[in-house]
């Protein structure tokens, strides 16, 4: 589960990267800003991609997260990016990410430091 947790890891801190890239931004001027939302796709890149290589193990553990999405907008985001929509990765990111970020933290808080054997 330790490769798992990085994953995790992984999808947390982008998350959080696009939580930051937002913060006391107004919706029209990401809307405006081509280097903003180049910022967010990426960081929604890569947390289709880490949820992506997820053992069922983990998918399971945390059932309340919509894996499926997340992959499936990595997979729109990369194969159909002339297609992409500033608004829907803006509501996105305001609707969905702070349960994520907070549904994570707290498994992750539970699980052994990533330098250290689990018991």
């Amino acid at each position: 589960m330790s490769r798992d947790n990085a994953y995790l890891r992984d999808i947390l801190n982008a998350a959080r990267s696009i939580q930051g890239y937002l913060h006391g931004l107004e919706r029209g001027f990401f809307e405006a800003s081509q280097e903003k939302q180049d910022a967010v796709i990426r960081r929604f890149e890569v947390m289709g991609e880490a949820a992506r290589h997820l053992s069922p193990e983990a998918r399971s553990a945390l059932p309340e997260i919509p894996w499926r999405l997340i992959t499936g907008m990595r997979n729109i985001l990369i194969h159909d990016y002339d297609d992409v929509d500033a608004a829907t990765l803006w509501d996105t990111a305001q609707a969905d990410l702070p349960a994520l970020v907070q549904r994570l933290d707290s498994y992750l808080a539970q699980q052994p430091p990533p330098d250290q054997p689990p018991d």
